[in-house]
């Protein structure tokens, strides 16, 4: 188990720069403000970035939806290519999944591997390893952090 400090340093200054409407007056491309406190967004029309993290492999991308990964309680959408493998990782975070499209095996830490297809929940308390595989189709998936986040990237169970 390797913490990855400099994954995190990464992750927190992608996803702070995430919708912040404040005082702006014209929210970032897709979203929509009615009031105090309220995020609505168009996923059809949100901007996506590269996610550059040690240990993941390219091609991941991220759209932050509201709060702050460094102080916890962020939410965010993830998108990936087809065939892309998440490798074998926990946080310090309860981690809760929406999965929206795609199909996917989960890859538990015993090595038991999962198939499932969108739309799927999973809620994983934190220090769970897991790793995750997209089918032949782009997988995009929504996350949701109640702690700050971190990242420890473990090796890859043996399949069961």
């Amino acid at each position: 188990m390797q913490f990855q400090s400099c994954a995190v340093a990464a992750l927190v200054l992608v996803c702070t720069a995430g919708p912040s409407f404040g005082d702006q007056a014209t929210p970032a491309k897709g979203f929509y403000s009615f009031g105090s406190d309220q995020t609505i967004a168009d996923v059809s029309k949100l901007e996506w970035a590269p996610l550059k993290l040690e240990g993941l492999p390219e091609g991941i991308e991220i759209a932050t939806l509201r709060g702050d990964l460094a102080k916890g309680g962020g939410e965010i959408l993830l998108r990936t290519p087809p065939r892309y493998v998440v490798p074998n990782h926990s946080h310090t975070s309860d981690e809760l999944y929406l999965w929206l499209k795609g199909s996917f095996i989960y890859i538990a830490a015993d090595g038991t591997r999962q198939q499932m297809s969108a739309p799927a929940y999973i809620s994983l308390p934190g220090q769970t390893p897991h790793g995750l595989e997209c089918g032949s189709e782009q997988c995009v998936f929504y996350l949701r952090y109640g702690r700050p986040f971190d990242l420890q990237v473990h090796s890859m169970p043996s399949a069961k």
